[in-house]
Protein backbone atom coordinates (compact mmCIF):
# COMPACT_ATOMS: atom_id res chain seq x y z
CA UNK A 1 0.00 0.00 0.00
CA UNK A 2 1.90 3.58 -0.99
CA UNK A 3 2.04 5.96 1.71
CA UNK A 4 0.25 9.00 2.02
CA UNK A 5 1.98 12.25 0.96
CA UNK A 6 3.12 13.55 3.96
CA UNK A 7 4.35 10.81 5.35
CA UNK A 8 6.49 10.07 1.94
CA UNK A 9 8.05 13.67 2.23
CA UNK A 10 8.58 13.02 5.91
CA UNK A 11 5.97 15.92 6.97
CA UNK A 12 2.33 15.95 8.89
CA UNK A 13 -0.53 17.82 8.20
CA UNK A 14 -1.42 19.32 11.81
CA UNK A 15 -3.26 21.85 13.91
CA UNK A 16 -3.92 22.99 17.30
CA UNK A 17 -7.38 22.34 18.61
CA UNK A 18 -10.25 22.29 21.51
CA UNK A 19 -11.91 18.56 21.15
CA UNK A 20 -15.23 18.41 22.08
CA UNK A 21 -16.66 15.41 24.39
CA UNK A 22 -18.81 13.06 23.21
CA UNK A 23 -22.07 14.44 24.59
CA UNK A 24 -21.85 17.91 23.24
CA UNK A 25 -20.82 15.97 20.08
CA UNK A 26 -24.06 14.10 20.17
CA UNK A 27 -26.07 17.03 20.65
CA UNK A 28 -24.30 19.01 18.08
CA UNK A 29 -25.14 15.74 15.49
CA UNK A 30 -28.87 16.14 16.12
CA UNK A 31 -28.68 19.73 15.19
CA UNK A 32 -26.69 19.05 12.20
CA UNK A 33 -29.26 15.94 10.82
CA UNK A 34 -32.46 18.62 11.60
CA UNK A 35 -30.44 21.59 9.28
CA UNK A 36 -29.27 18.67 6.86
CA UNK A 37 -32.75 18.10 5.75
CA UNK A 38 -33.14 21.52 4.10
CA UNK A 39 -29.83 21.97 2.33
CA UNK A 40 -28.61 18.21 2.14
CA UNK A 41 -26.00 19.31 -0.71
CA UNK A 42 -23.96 21.24 1.30
CA UNK A 43 -20.61 19.50 2.92
CA UNK A 44 -21.61 18.75 6.83
CA UNK A 45 -18.87 17.97 8.78
CA UNK A 46 -19.12 14.13 10.52
CA UNK A 47 -19.78 13.93 14.33
CA UNK A 48 -15.65 12.70 14.71
CA UNK A 49 -15.06 15.62 12.95
CA UNK A 50 -15.94 18.69 15.10
CA UNK A 51 -13.65 20.73 17.26
CA UNK A 52 -12.93 24.23 17.57
CA UNK A 53 -9.08 25.01 15.63
CA UNK A 54 -7.11 27.40 17.50
CA UNK A 55 -3.90 27.28 15.06
CA UNK A 56 -3.77 25.36 11.71
CA UNK A 57 0.01 24.60 11.27
CA UNK A 58 0.00 23.03 8.23
CA UNK A 59 2.97 20.28 6.81
CA UNK A 60 5.19 20.07 9.38
CA UNK A 61 8.50 18.04 9.59
CA UNK A 62 8.32 15.54 12.47
CA UNK A 63 11.47 17.08 14.13
CA UNK A 64 9.17 20.46 14.14
CA UNK A 65 6.36 18.50 15.33
CA UNK A 66 8.32 16.90 18.14
CA UNK A 67 9.78 20.54 18.98
CA UNK A 68 6.56 22.29 18.71
CA UNK A 69 4.39 19.67 21.10
CA UNK A 70 7.39 20.20 23.95
CA UNK A 71 7.21 24.36 23.72
CA UNK A 72 3.37 23.95 23.80
CA UNK A 73 3.65 21.75 27.11
CA UNK A 74 6.46 24.15 28.23
CA UNK A 75 4.40 27.50 27.91
CA UNK A 76 0.67 25.98 28.74
CA UNK A 77 2.69 24.30 32.16
CA UNK A 78 4.63 28.39 33.07
CA UNK A 79 1.43 30.14 32.35
CA UNK A 80 -0.80 27.93 34.46
CA UNK A 81 -4.14 28.80 32.56
CA UNK A 82 -7.10 27.28 34.23
CA UNK A 83 -9.86 24.90 32.80
CA UNK A 84 -12.67 27.36 31.53
CA UNK A 85 -16.26 27.09 30.69
CA UNK A 86 -17.20 27.79 26.57
CA UNK A 87 -20.96 27.79 25.90
CA UNK A 88 -22.32 27.57 21.62
CA UNK A 89 -24.25 30.28 20.71
CA UNK A 90 -26.26 29.96 17.48
CA UNK A 91 -25.17 29.18 14.06
CA UNK A 92 -24.05 31.98 11.80
CA UNK A 93 -21.92 32.21 8.70
CA UNK A 94 -18.86 33.19 6.82
CA UNK A 95 -19.01 35.82 5.20
CA UNK A 96 -22.60 36.60 5.81
CA UNK A 97 -25.47 33.91 6.49
CA UNK A 98 -27.40 35.15 3.80
CA UNK A 99 -24.31 34.16 1.85
CA UNK A 100 -22.55 31.87 3.10
CA UNK A 101 -19.12 29.69 1.82
CA UNK A 102 -19.03 28.75 5.85
CA UNK A 103 -21.79 27.72 8.53
CA UNK A 104 -20.73 27.45 11.45
CA UNK A 105 -21.80 27.74 15.41
CA UNK A 106 -21.08 30.61 17.33
CA UNK A 107 -18.78 30.54 21.13
CA UNK A 108 -19.26 32.25 24.17
CA UNK A 109 -18.55 31.79 27.73
CA UNK A 110 -15.20 32.39 28.80
CA UNK A 111 -13.60 34.34 25.97
CA UNK A 112 -11.01 35.54 27.25
CA UNK A 113 -9.87 32.23 28.43
CA UNK A 114 -10.22 31.15 25.08
CA UNK A 115 -8.27 34.06 23.43
CA UNK A 116 -5.73 33.50 25.91
CA UNK A 117 -4.76 29.77 25.22
CA UNK A 118 -4.97 30.70 21.05
CA UNK A 119 -2.48 33.60 21.63
CA UNK A 120 -0.55 30.93 23.30
CA UNK A 121 -0.72 28.84 20.67
CA UNK A 122 0.10 31.76 17.99
CA UNK A 123 3.07 32.75 19.66
CA UNK A 124 4.72 29.67 19.99
CA UNK A 125 4.28 28.71 16.25
CA UNK A 126 5.58 31.94 15.16
CA UNK A 127 9.15 30.90 16.44
CA UNK A 128 8.82 28.33 13.55
CA UNK A 129 9.51 29.25 10.43
CA UNK A 130 7.65 26.47 8.63
CA UNK A 131 4.36 28.17 10.38
CA UNK A 132 2.83 30.69 7.90
CA UNK A 133 1.54 33.50 10.10
CA UNK A 134 -2.63 33.90 9.89
CA UNK A 135 -3.57 36.72 7.52
CA UNK A 136 -6.87 37.01 9.83
CA UNK A 137 -7.70 37.22 13.43
CA UNK A 138 -8.79 34.85 15.44
CA UNK A 139 -12.92 34.04 14.71
CA UNK A 140 -13.78 31.44 17.53
CA UNK A 141 -16.16 29.20 15.75
CA UNK A 142 -16.64 25.20 15.04
CA UNK A 143 -17.70 24.48 10.84
CA UNK A 144 -21.23 22.82 10.46
CA UNK A 145 -20.80 22.63 6.61
CA UNK A 146 -18.80 24.44 3.60
CA UNK A 147 -20.85 25.25 0.64
CA UNK A 148 -19.67 24.65 -2.52
CA UNK A 149 -22.68 26.16 -4.76
CA UNK A 150 -24.49 29.17 -3.43
CA UNK A 151 -27.99 27.42 -5.09
CA UNK A 152 -27.70 24.54 -2.34
CA UNK A 153 -28.18 26.68 0.49
CA UNK A 154 -31.67 27.00 0.44
CA UNK A 155 -34.12 29.69 1.70
CA UNK A 156 -36.22 26.57 3.86
CA UNK A 157 -32.70 26.45 5.93
CA UNK A 158 -32.32 30.31 5.90
CA UNK A 159 -35.47 30.77 7.28
CA UNK A 160 -35.30 27.66 10.00
CA UNK A 161 -31.82 29.03 11.41
CA UNK A 162 -33.70 32.88 11.82
CA UNK A 163 -36.59 31.43 13.31
CA UNK A 164 -35.00 28.29 15.70
CA UNK A 165 -34.50 28.06 19.11
CA UNK A 166 -30.89 27.35 19.96
CA UNK A 167 -29.91 25.42 22.86
CA UNK A 168 -27.73 26.10 25.69
CA UNK A 169 -24.56 23.58 24.68
CA UNK A 170 -22.03 24.17 27.69
CA UNK A 171 -18.45 21.89 27.80
CA UNK A 172 -15.44 22.74 30.32
CA UNK A 173 -12.72 22.79 28.14
CA UNK A 174 -9.34 21.19 30.28
CA UNK A 175 -7.08 20.56 27.62
CA UNK A 176 -5.62 21.52 23.95
CA UNK A 177 -4.63 19.14 21.28
CA UNK A 178 -2.15 18.97 18.86
CA UNK A 179 -4.23 16.76 16.19
CA UNK A 180 -2.81 15.00 12.50
CA UNK A 181 -5.16 15.53 9.85
CA UNK A 182 -4.80 12.54 7.02
CA UNK A 183 -6.78 14.14 4.08
CA UNK A 184 -8.72 10.98 2.38
CA UNK A 185 -11.52 10.78 -0.26
CA UNK A 186 -14.01 10.47 2.20
CA UNK A 187 -12.89 13.78 4.22
CA UNK A 188 -10.15 14.47 6.73
CA UNK A 189 -9.27 11.85 9.34
CA UNK A 190 -8.17 13.36 12.54
CA UNK A 191 -5.64 11.47 15.10
CA UNK A 192 -4.44 13.01 18.12
CA UNK A 193 -0.69 13.09 18.76
CA UNK A 194 -0.62 15.12 21.65
CA UNK A 195 -3.31 16.40 24.58
CA UNK A 196 -1.86 19.22 27.03
CA UNK A 197 -4.03 19.75 30.06
CA UNK A 198 -4.57 22.96 31.62
CA UNK A 199 -3.91 24.42 35.22
CA UNK A 200 -3.74 20.94 36.75
CA UNK A 201 -6.53 18.94 35.10
CA UNK A 202 -7.13 15.72 34.95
Amino acid sequence: MPKKAEETKGQIRCFICIELDDSLKDRIGILVEKLKTFAPNLSWVSREALHLTLKFCGNLSMSTVELLSQQLQDRLEHCQVAPFLLELSGVGGFPSLKRPRVLWLGVSGDVSSLLKVQLLAEEVCSTFREIRKDDKSFSPHLTLARVKRPSDVTASLLNFISSMEFPSLPWQVKTLTFMKSDLTPKGAIYTPLARYYLGGAV
